[in-house]
């Protein structure tokens, strides 16, 4: 939502309402004040009005323009089976392995933020790095002889 001034966007925009759309083409209609003067008035930016006058010329419609629908995802939900395949032979593998694996299998190189999505949709959890050295895990876990009191 565009909020204005001091407050910042948040979030993805959402489309005004056809009410909010309407009074400000009626208002720019009969003459209320310039496409500056009614950005404020209305909370508005003064692009949107602009913008929505501009459209109403050309098509003789205010209503908002429909989604555009994004990019495709790069992994389809036929090859979600695979992938929970994958993760029960490798369990212990990162999500750059995961990719790999899955690159081999369907010839798609996906990145890691679409596996982790992906892994989060089918509530799966995976390894977030290699395995650490065994004598680091050791060192960690001993408690420290400084914390020991001595009596």
């Amino acid at each position: 939502m565009y909020y204005h001034n001091t407050l910042r966007y948040k979030g993805a925009m959402k489309a005004y309402s056809l009410d909010l759309r309407a009074k400000v083409l009626e208002a720019y209609l009969q003459k209320e004040g310039s496409i500056r003067q009614l950005a404020p008035r209305f909370k508005v930016s003064a692009r949107f009005v602009w913008e929505l006058i501009h459209r109403f010329r050309r098509t003789d419609s205010y209503a908002p323009k429909p989604h555009g629908g994004g990019n495709p995802a790069c992994i389809t939900p036929s090859q979600y089976e695979i992938i929970a395949d994958l993760v029960k032979q490798h369990p212990d593998a990162t999500l750059k392995e995961l990719c790999e694996h899955l690159q081999e299998k369907c010839q798609i190189t996906p990145s890691k933020s679409s596996m982790h999505r992906v892994l989060d949709k089918l509530k799966l959890t995976r390894k977030k790095r290699p395995s650490m050295r065994l004598s680091v895990t050791r060192r960690i876990s001993k408690p420290s002889a400084k914390l020991i009191k001595r009596k």
